[in-house]
């Protein structure tokens, strides 16, 4: 079954050109060159098995429909057949057969094999970088937490849940599962680089993996505050914004808790990705068991942000 994003219009697929139009989908279709995203896809099938049965970059649309509006793969597969919106976002005409659930999870598999899942977000942002909406003025960076996919082990039997997901306490309430570290462009609130974490690893611990260094400041909240980032900051040549914490036996002075109060009503912008992934692209808890494939899904669901955010600023 071998799937086209660009399906000869024949007699039945004509009949999708009347129907009424996602417009969501139709300018993201227009605005994004999926062209390095398909070569990069293409690249995981070696040339002497022959074309792959779907086309790669049908099944990549396929996942951020899927990760765009919290589905499950039997989910989506039901709703692209169904709606012909979809059905030519995804490129598959009328006559074409929509790849099953068992092909969904083979391609996930096939992506983390070829270390796709962690280089998908810098392909879609090499783009936006090239439009002018990531400026590299300032980022912001925080972490959220994400349940676990499996209850936590029971103390009887230590060999339950889920073996890279950890225990943390936030605001005296224990949490079980991940914690999603990410940096975002503060002028299109647009996430430049992300990673997954156990849910114990600190905030602080990951701020080098998520800052790029290339930006002129950056932002993030008390607990990222250290000599150490500070000069980690110095040597970049990039502004300190981090919130200041006080020493012990010490307060801050009045000039610092201007800062802080400035800096944090800056900040507070990266709450609005983590408020549309836990309120609209069902991401509360991860779907999966392990590591790898919880970072792919972090992975689509910071492309589907930035996707959003694309589709908005270029209709501004």
């Amino acid at each position: 079954m071998q799937t086209t994003t660009n399906p000869q219009l024949g007699l039945l697929d004509s009949l999708m050109t009347a129907t009424p139009t996602n417009e969501f989908l139709e300018r993201l279709d227009r605005t994004l060159n999926w062209k390095p995203l398909e070569k990069a896809l293409q690249a995981m099938y070696p040339a002497t098995t022959g074309r792959p049965p779907c086309a790669p970059l049908a099944l990549f649309k396929m996942s951020l429909l899927q990760h765009c509006y919290g589905l499950s793969d039997p989910q989506c597969e039901e709703l692209v057949g169904d709606r012909l919106s979809w059905r030519r976002f995804v490129g598959l005409g009328l006559s074409d057969a929509v790849p099953d659930e068992t092909t969904l999870v083979r391609f996930r598999q096939r992506l983390r094999a070829h270390g796709l899942h962690e280089k998908l977000l810098g392909l879609v942002n090499r783009q936006l970088q090239a439009k002018g909406l990531i400026l590299k003025t300032c980022t912001l960076v925080d972490a959220t937490l994400l349940q676990a996919a499996r209850r936590a082990p029971a103390k009887a039997d230590p060999t339950g849940g889920d073996g890279d997901a950890d225990y943390t306490v936030k605001q005296g309430q224990p949490h079980y599962g991940y914690k999603a570290h990410v940096a975002v462009d503060e002028t299109h609130t647009l996430i430049r680089r992300v990673t997954l974490t156990a849910a114990n690893v600190h905030d602080s611990q990951e701020f080098e993996n998520v800052v790029n260094g290339d930006e002129e400041m950056v932002l993030a909240d008390k607990a990222y505050w250290s000599k150490a980032r500070s000069e980690w900051c110095g040597q970049h040549g990039v502004a300190n914004g981090i919130l200041r914490k006080a020493s012990r036996g010490e307060k801050l002075k009045d000039s610092d808790v201007r800062l802080n109060r400035l800096f944090g009503s800056i900040r507070c912008k990266i709450e609005k990705v983590f408020g549309w992934w836990k309120r609209s692209a069902g991401c509360r808890r991860v779907r999966h068991v392990g590591h790898e494939p919880n970072r792919l899904e972090l992975e689509f669901k910071s492309i589907c942000w930035n996707l959003k955010r694309l589709v908005n600023l270029s209709a501004a």
